[in-house]
């Protein structure tokens, strides 16, 4: 049970290492702080929290783990698909405030 606790923080590391950075990176640096705490936060309490009643209200109604495990793929096709939504700033500098209208024109 201990190898497969100590196994299973490897994937999650890979996941939550890089996510301050990401989420960082989705808004200015006059918002950065105050914006990607509160939109971390808030996911948390609307997806996170409600997420165990939910999937023991499957299980209930199911009487198999596989309505929980669908749950949970379900959850994972939402994050990836608003994951690759994401803008990319790899080789940007995202240090100095831009606005994003002017970005835009000029992009255009």
């Amino acid at each position: 049970i201990f190898l497969a606790i100590v196994l299973s923080f490897i994937p999650h590391d890979m996941m939550y290492g890089p996510q301050a950075a990401l989420i960082a990176e989705c808004f200015t640096p006059r918002l950065r702080y105050s914006g990607s705490s509160l939109g971390f936060h808030l996911a948390s309490i609307i997806a996170g929290g409600p997420a165990p009643l939910i999937a023991t209200a499957l299980f209930a109604a199911t009487g198999s783990g596989y309505a929980v495990a669908l749950y949970i793929l379900f959850c994972a096709i939402v994050s990836i698909t608003a994951t690759s939504f994401l803008p990319d700033y790899t080789n940007r500098d995202i240090s100095q405030e831009h606005d994003i209208r002017s970005a835009a024109s000029t992009a255009a």
